[in-house]
């Protein structure tokens, strides 16, 4: 049986919209359509209400049977967001993520661009989404409403929609960006996890990586004795959310698991959506976001080379999750390594024993730890699980394959 689709007719109406090149009525959108788009507006504003974020619900929807789900809602999104000003009122972390998936869905960023916010604004984004490339069907929009309606009540972690202040100000979200890194070196951490993504050296990768550790351990050592010595008590603890991709996700988010605890975060993996929520200080989940989006690029090409090198070609399962199971395990040795190192050098340079030091750092751990009890009482422990050891060493290898010190001499991966 066919689906049945509504087209525009070319009769003259109150008002058109360019859409494809050709002008098209909104008076002749069906009052069906427009009904559905109402509910699925309506059902956005609900999902956010209960905790969902922008990004959440395109994840969900990239993870749909159906591809264009996730098109159709970045445009839904962006048009809300268009609507509800939220550029101007939502936090930081909000419009970031917006920008974000206006830059990887550029059509659905365009649609929402056109549709003028007015009393016949459900019409026009009906037109919108029924008459673009790849043009949904009325159906499609219905499931992905209902979908929304079906998602349970989550941990609110950035202020709804419906809670925002008619324009944002420095103090409209209390705690919220306390504390956040200097842009100048995030600049420098982002060069050197870049110039570790780019090389094609082992070794240089894995000096670059280790020293935007130590810069960024360095940065927060800092921080907190700063905040000590100001008498300031409250550290200010965050949250944020991760989303994990198709495939190998356990072993991902082993990886993502390393690099938290050796930046003084917890995290929590939530298995059926793919999805982990990370709770640290704003300084340390900033690091940890930008070191597992840059390991996870030097882990991918890392276990292609290993594959096809050791193992003649095979491209095994099996021998990938090991892989990445190896890789994490190591590198998360490495980084608490490098972590230490940077906490004696900053001991030293605020000529004090590290003994002295490690009381104040103990602070900011105990802080995250009350904040993700709070948030996730519930939780339990995972359990390892056997992988390919050829995999595993091979991951192992290829997190290790490194001398640390800077300016030693650089292996060629590719040899």
């Amino acid at each position: 049986m066919t689906t049945n689709r509504t087209y525009i007719r070319t009769s003259a109406s109150a008002q058109t919209l360019p859409w494809n090149g050709a002008r098209v009525s909104t008076q002749e959108v069906s009052p069906q359509s427009v009904s559905a788009v109402r509910d699925l507006v309506s059902e956005l504003s609900a999902a956010y209400d209960r905790g969902w974020q922008p990004a959440d619900l395109i994840h969900l929807a990239r993870r749909s049977k159906e591809a264009s789900d996730a098109d159709l809602a970045a445009t839904t999104i962006l048009f809300d967001a268009k609507a509800s000003r939220a550029s101007d009122r939502a936090p930081l972390e909000w419009v970031g993520q917006l920008q974000t998936i206006g830059e990887q869905y550029p059509k659905s960023r365009r649609i929402a661009s056109r549709i003028t916010v007015d009393d016949d604004v459900f019409r026009s984004l009906a037109a919108g989404l029924l008459f673009q490339d790849p043009y949904f069907l009325v159906s499609q929009i219905v499931d992905v409403a209902r979908s929304w309606m079906r998602l349970p009540q989550w941990t609110v972690l950035l202020a709804p929609p419906s809670t925002w202040p008619s324009q944002r100000t420095d103090t409209s979200y209390a705690g919220v960006g306390d504390t956040e890194v200097d842009a100048k070196v995030l600049k420098r951490i982002r060069g050197l996890l870049a110039k570790a993504e780019a090389t094609n050296f082992a070794e240089e990768a894995e000096i670059f990586t280790a020293k935007a550790q130590e810069l960024m351990t360095r940065y927060a050592i800092d921080s907190a004795l700063l905040h000590s010595r100001a008498g300031v008590t409250d550290t200010s603890v965050n949250a944020r959310r991760i989303h994990i991709e198709n495939p190998y996700v356990k072993e991902k988010v082993h990886l993502l698991t390393e690099i938290g605890e050796s930046n003084r975060v917890r995290t929590v993996w939530f298995s059926d959506i793919a999805l982990a929520t990370v709770v640290g200080t704003p300084v340390d989940l900033q690091q940890v976001d930008m070191l597992f989006t840059s390991l996870l690029v030097q882990a991918t090409r890392a276990m292609q080379f290993a594959d096809s090198s050791n193992r003649g070609g095979s491209r095994t399962t099996s021998f990938r999750k090991g892989f990445l199971a190896g890789f994490a395990s190591r590198i998360g040795h490495r980084l608490r390594d490098a972590g230490t190192k940077a906490t004696a050098e900053a001991a030293d340079a605020a000529s004090m024993d590290v003994a002295d030091l490690l009381p104040i750092l103990a602070t900011t751990s105990e802080a995250v730890d009350a904040e993700f009890d709070r948030l996730f009482p519930t939780t339990r422990k995972t359990r390892g699980r056997s992988v390919d050891a050829e995999g595993w060493h091979a991951g192992q290898a290829a997190a290790d394959d490194a001398n640390l010190r800077p300016g030693a001499p650089a292996v060629n991966r590719s040899r």
